[in-house]
């Protein structure tokens, strides 16, 4: 790596202590003693007594420029080269540069000089007559389908009112609340089994009549994750199916301890949504016993909304992002795929976590805004 450039007073003190010695070691052994960088080269130090014989300073002068001088885009070509782009924009440089004898160089500058830019056309189709009416048409009858989405009981939207309202008037008491929830939720991924036909050529001079078998029940992974502003927790795997004691066993041993990582000081919520693992009587009496009023959940301290993946961040954003980008791997085993896994969750930004996060507000008043119904579909 080069040196820096030498401050005026460091130029100063080698030329002092040169003309004292007249030693060039002599100067870089007091540099080493005053500066804490190392010291000028021989070269570096012959350059500085040289333009001190020169120029009689060690300032840098600054030097008129050599060779001809600028006529091309002066003040009055300037002037004349931009009152014809006035005239005409749409004019090339070519065009320009034989209309006023300057170069296509000299005027690129100009205009550069005047911050304008080149724009390109955007080419668009015409409409006929009639086309107008058509578009419109089609819009209003593509606005009228009805969309799929989740049915909500009788008592849900109630429900989520509740727990919206809850959470809006925290944040008002407090506006880090958001910061102090872990919002937790399990998911499966599956091995990518499908085959692509198109992708599988076989060069024969006859049919070989090769078939390909798929998979329908496709090997995967239960996977639990926490997501908070302060940190992602896990992702942590499940062995098999998961049940209530094996949700309970990894709430001790690996869930706890990984959120107390991130929240030393136990001065948070913990949430998960009303999944029959998590509604386990064994599971519910170790929440109350470990968070006695800090738990979200069903028949929690808080209760959370059932048929509401549209109020917790991992299924409105984290699992669809995590799996668009796992699945882009390609994993063929299971190994690689808990691999891609782990891998993609530690390439989340902390910066992404905490927008979901604070994201939770805006959902909670979209949702008081739809009395409580399903309003995913209306943004």
């Amino acid at each position: 790596m080069a040196n820096p450039r030498l401050t005026f007073d460091q130029r100063k003190f080698v030329l002092k202590w040169y003309w004292k010695t007249e030693n060039v070691k002599e100067v870089q052994r007091q540099w080493r003693q005053e500066f804490p960088t190392g010291p000028p080269t021989r070269v570096t130090i012959a350059r500085i007594r040289d333009k001190f014989e020169t120029d009689g300073t060690l300032q840098n002068i600054q030097k008129q420029r050599s060779g001809r001088r600028r006529t091309s885009t002066d003040d009055e070509k300037s002037e004349e080269v931009l009152q014809n782009f006035e005239q005409s924009s749409r004019k090339s440089l070519r065009q320009m540069a034989c209309e006023t004898g300057v170069s296509k160089s000299s005027i690129h500058r100009i205009l550069r000089r005047a911050k304008l830019n080149s724009c390109i056309p955007n080419l668009m189709h015409s409409l006929n007559e009639d086309d107008a009416d058509c578009r419109l048409e089609f819009c209003k009858w593509q606005t009228c389908v009805p969309r799929l989405v989740h049915p909500l009981n009788e008592d849900d939207p109630d429900r989520r009112l509740e727990f919206c309202e809850w959470f809006q008037s925290r944040v008002a008491e407090d506006s880090f609340f958001g910061d102090k929830i872990i919002w937790s939720d399990e998911a499966i991924f599956k091995l990518n089994g499908l085959v692509e036909r198109h992708n599988c050529t076989y060069w024969d001079p006859k049919n070989p009549h090769i078939t390909v078998e798929r998979h329908v029940h496709l090997p995967g992974l239960s996977v639990w994750c926490g997501v908070s502003s302060k940190g992602l927790v896990g992702p942590y795997f499940f062995d098999g199916t998961v049940t209530g004691d094996s949700y309970l066993d990894m709430l001790k041993g690996l869930i706890i301890p990984g959120i107390l990582q991130i929240f030393s000081d136990n001065e948070f919520y913990f949430q998960h949504d009303g999944a029959p693992p998590h509604f386990q009587h064994d599971v519910r009496n170790f929440l109350n016993e470990t968070f006695p009023d800090r738990w979200i959940g069903r028949r929690g301290s808080v209760e959370f909304p059932p048929r509401s993946p549209d109020l917790t961040p991992l299924d409105f954003f984290l699992w669809g992002y995590l799996k668009s980008r796992v699945y882009a791997t390609k994993p063929n085993t299971l190994e690689e795929l808990k691999i891609a896994i782990v891998e993609k969750c530690c390439e989340i930004r902390s910066e992404t976590l905490r927008e979901i996060c604070n994201s939770v507000l805006r959902q909670c008043e979209q949702c008081i805004a739809a009395q409580g119904q399903l309003f995913e579909y209306l943004m």
